[in-house]
């Protein structure tokens, strides 16, 4: 064999070596690209956040998004610009939040409808709420109330229930829109106590309190914080609350659960969640700065005001509580039987 025969390396020796070389190559990439991730979030924020919500502007959760948005600008040094994107009962925000790029400056405050409830009766929402988004911080827990007018018979639940077993689909409820947690709620409601009980969704909750308020239905679950006005005012009537304890900002009120059926428990939640690989130290970076903001006497105020009680909380705790909810609400649409109709 001459010399230069024997020279020429053979290709299964080659093959090896490449594969050493993209191996290194590859690591070295993956480096640069995490120093890159780390210098980034070390200097987070140096820009305008913005945050989705799903709704128009003026309800009680934008009022709170808007309150957290707040504290995030007073605690960051930055902007922090609510965005609302209404529509498809929240998902057109929270699609666009969970496919944003997850460096921060988009963030999502969610409800419970994107994150919980329309995952059990929506085939395809263009995002998976599971999966494609880090709970942060729960921005606020409000419960309902069942609320009839002044105008009505009705002083207690008991007589409502009463009533409604004795008149199959007579009593009916308003809801700020099927789906909602105040439409699940009566769902529920009518499926604890063995009554049949007809559904009237409005398009909001602004005509559903007039219509209960002139006594057109016969009741509504309405945010808590929405219906105090008008209690104080004399035209609704609180029954009972939704929570699954009484709240201690109206500690006077019973609960369904109390009342009626025993581990029934509906609220109005909201909080900020942040795309899917958001760096953990801006994850961290967000929930301390509105955890700080709800330890301030006059944030605490705000939230009260709201009917909202002002309770740090971890990301952990929060992917916790969120993990209930889906949880709960896929066993209420199957026992409801509800099908997003």
């Amino acid at each position: 064999m001459s010399r230069q025969s024997r020279s020429v390396e053979s290709p299964r020796r080659r093959i090896p070596d490449l594969r050493r070389t993209v191996l290194v190559l590859a690591a070295l990439l993956l480096a640069i690209v995490a120093d890159a991730a780390f210098a980034q979030s070390k200097d987070y924020p140096d820009r305008t956040i913005k945050m989705l919500f799903g709704y128009p502007p003026g309800g009680g959760a934008d009022v709170i998004a808007r309150l957290c948005a707040e504290s995030l600008h007073d605690g960051l040094h930055q902007p922090v610009i609510v965005e609302n994107r209404a529509g498809a009962t929240g998902n057109i925000a929270a699609q666009a939040a969970a496919h944003a790029a997850p460096d921060g400056y988009t963030i999502f405050f969610g409800t419970a409808a994107e994150i919980a409830i329309n995952k059990q009766v929506m085939k395809d929402m263009g995002f998976d709420p599971d999966t494609d988004f880090v709970p942060v911080v729960l921005g606020f827990n409000v419960p309902l109330a069942l609320v009839v007018s002044t105008k009505s018979s009705y002083t207690s639940l008991a007589q409502l229930i009463d009533d409604a077993k004795r008149n199959p689909g007579k009593i009916n409820y308003a809801s700020s829109g099927s789906g909602t947690p105040g439409h699940l709620a009566g769902e529920m409601l009518a499926f604890r106590t063995g009554t049949r009980m007809t559904h009237v969704p409005y398009k909001g909750g602004g005509p559903a309190l007039t219509d209960i308020i002139g006594g057109h239905v016969d009741f509504y679950f309405a945010a808590l914080n929405s219906v105090l006005p008008h209690v104080k005012a004399g035209t609704l009537r609180v029954l009972a609350l939704s929570s699954a304890q009484r709240s201690p900002l109206v500690p006077e009120i019973p609960t369904v659960a109390e009342l009626a059926a025993p581990g029934f428990d509906f609220t109005i939640w909201g909080g900020v969640f942040a795309p899917v690989k958001t760096p953990p130290d801006i994850v961290m970076t967000l929930n301390r700065v509105v955890n700080e903001a709800y330890r301030r006497p006059e944030i605490k105020a705000r939230l009260n005001a709201e009917s909202s009680e002002a309770t740090p909380n971890t990301p952990q705790q929060f992917a916790d509580f969120v993990k209930k909810e889906v949880a709960k609400y896929s066993q209420v649409v199957k026992e409801a039987g509800y099908t997003g109709q």
